[in-house]
C-alpha cells in the first residue's frame, strides 16, 4: 500500500515535467540530512521529493484500520542570484520554490489516487531551508498531505522466500534489462 502511494503520487508529479522539463521527481533519500547527498540534490534542482514520515492505525473491528497515512514532498530551488530568486524565480523559465509549491498544490490537493477512495488533503508547509550553500542559493519547502485509508489485516505472512531475480541494464539508464538471471534456493 505504501509503496504503491508513493509510486502513484511521483507519476502524477511528473505530469509537470510538460511544462519544467528540468524537474527531478523523485523518493527522498536524506539528501537534507546527509553532506554528502546535498550537492546531487543541488544538482538536480529544482526537484521534488516524496517521502512517507509518518502511518498512524486507528481500530475500526477485529482485523480492519483505518489509517491516515501522512506523505511529505521535499520542494527544492536554487538560483546563483539570490535567496528571493530561489524562492521566486527570476523570469517565466525560471521556477522558484513558491511556483513549484502551487503547482504540487494543484496536482494533489483533492485528488484520489485510488477511485472511490479517499482523497489527499494538505496538512502543513514550513520552510526547511532558506540560504547559501557554495556559490548557489538553496530554498527548500517542506509540504505535508494526508490520505486516510482503510487496512485489513494480511490473512498470512510472506510465502517462503524461493530465490533471487536479477536484471542486468546496460547502459544503466535503459529501462529494459539485457539479461536476467534467477537464483533458486534451495535446502542443502
Amino acid at each position: 500500500m505504501l509503496g504503491e502511494l508513493e509510486d502513484l503520487i511521483e507519476a502524477r508529479l511528473k505530469e509537470l515535467t510538460a511544462k519544467i522539463p528540468r524537474l527531478a521527481v523523485e523518493s527522498y533519500g536524506g539528501e537534507l540530512s546527509d553532506p554528502d547527498l546535498l550537492p546531487g540534490l543541488l544538482k538536480r534542482c529544482p526537484a521534488v521529493l516524496v517521502m512517507v514520515p509518518k502511518v498512524t492505525f486507528q481500530r475500526r473491528s477485529q482485523n480492519r484500520y483505518t489509517v491516515p497515512i501522512t506523505f511529505r514532498l521535499v520542494i527544492a530551488t536554487r538560483h546563483p542570484r539570490g535567496e528571493r530568486e530561489t524562492r521566486r524565480g527570476s523570469g517565466p523559465k525560471d521556477v522558484g520554490s513558491y511556483d513549484l509549491w502551487e503547482a504540487c498544490m494543484h496536482q494533489l490537493v483533492e485528488w484520489q489516487p485510488w477511485v472511490n477512495r479517499a482523497a489527499i488533503r494538505p496538512t502543513e508547509l514550513s520552510n526547511l531551508v532558506n540560504g547559501k550553500l557554495a556559490s548557489d542559493h538553496l530554498s527548500v519547502l517542506g509540504q505535508s498531505f494526508v490520505i486516510e485509508l482503510d487496512w485489513e489485516k494480511p490473512k498470512e505472512a510472506l510465502p517462503d522466500f524461493l530465490g533471487v531475480s536479477l536484471e542486468y541494464h546496460t547502459p544503466s539508464e535503459n529501462p529494459e534489462p539485457v539479461a536476467t538471471d534467477i537464483i533458486e534456493l534451495r535446502d542443502v
